[in-house]
């Protein structure tokens, strides 16, 4: 795209002037969430991830229809699949003071699988005493987070498909820029400047648990258009991250990359 070729521009001839660090990348999506079926509400499964671990746990119903949970472990070595041993724990009455941990039990009950789909989704199978349960399961959304704000961050950013080739963009990280969040309800606009070019995005958000997602259209300095999705957007109470994607209308260019940023 011309906008991410000319931002591009400018930020190599600065390059002589500047170092880089490398940064370091997590394991995966952070797959931490309350995860359940909509249609199912009453059971659902709490993921807590740190590198290539997952703590998962199962609050279901039993045979006999009692509240009944159950936790696993579980490991993965390329961020798509998780697999550990499922245990049903029993222990002391909750109003028993002093708590006593000795009466804490861990019986190994079956095997546990998390299979990363999208951000959003993903598919839980686990084994307890010989019954195979399978479920596909959706982030579970509390309430909306507030984007708002104003942001001091980098982009990195690849174009292809150009109508005119010369646009095309290879693989370029863009530090510098200032993003600024407006939002009100669903209704949001994101706008990314730097070095005297602007992207503003425009549309309705909507979320999946921690992560978000803003769909609409975009314009940009030299009167570029077309249509836009931000996506596995999250914020936390000193910095936003996010992927994007913008297909332009009238050059052909294909944009996708991410962008980040600690709060102003």
């Amino acid at each position: 795209m011309k906008t991410l070729r000319r931002t591009a521009a400018v930020l190599l001839a600065a390059a002589s002037l500047l170092a880089f660090p490398a940064q370091a990348t997590s394991f995966s999506t952070d797959q931490s969430d309350l995860w359940y079926i909509v249609a199912e509400s009453g059971w659902g499964m709490q993921l807590v991830q740190r590198g290539n671990i997952i703590f998962a746990t199962v609050f279901v119903y039993g045979p006999t229809g009692a509240p009944t949970w159950y936790v696993a472990t579980m490991s993965s070595a390329d961020g798509l699949t998780w697999t550990g041993d499922l245990y049903a724990t029993t222990g002391p009455w909750f109003g028993a003071v002093p708590f006593n941990p000795a009466n804490v039990t861990a019986r190994k009950a079956g095997t546990m699988t998390w299979t990363r789909q999208t951000v959003e989704t993903g598919m839980l199978n686990y084994v307890v005493d010989g019954v195979a349960v399978t479920k596909n399961v959706v982030r579970q959304t509390l309430v909306f987070d507030d984007f708002s704000g104003m942001y001091l961050g980098a982009l990195h950013g690849t174009a292809t498909g150009c109508t005119n080739p010369a646009n095309n963009t290879p693989p370029v990280d863009i530090p510098g820029f200032n993003i600024t969040v407006t939002q009100n309800g669903q209704a949001m606009t994101m706008v990314l400047s730097a070095f005297g070019t602007t992207i503003t995005i425009s549309g309705t958000f909507t979320q999946s648990g921690q992560f978000g997602t803003l769909m609409g259209t975009y314009s940009a300095t030299g009167g570029e258009v077309g249509n836009a999705i931000v996506s596995a957007m999250n914020v936390q109470t000193h910095s936003l991250a996010a992927d994007f994607s913008l297909s332009s209308t009238n050059d052909g260019c294909l944009t996708v990359g991410y962008v980040a940023g600690m709060r102003a």
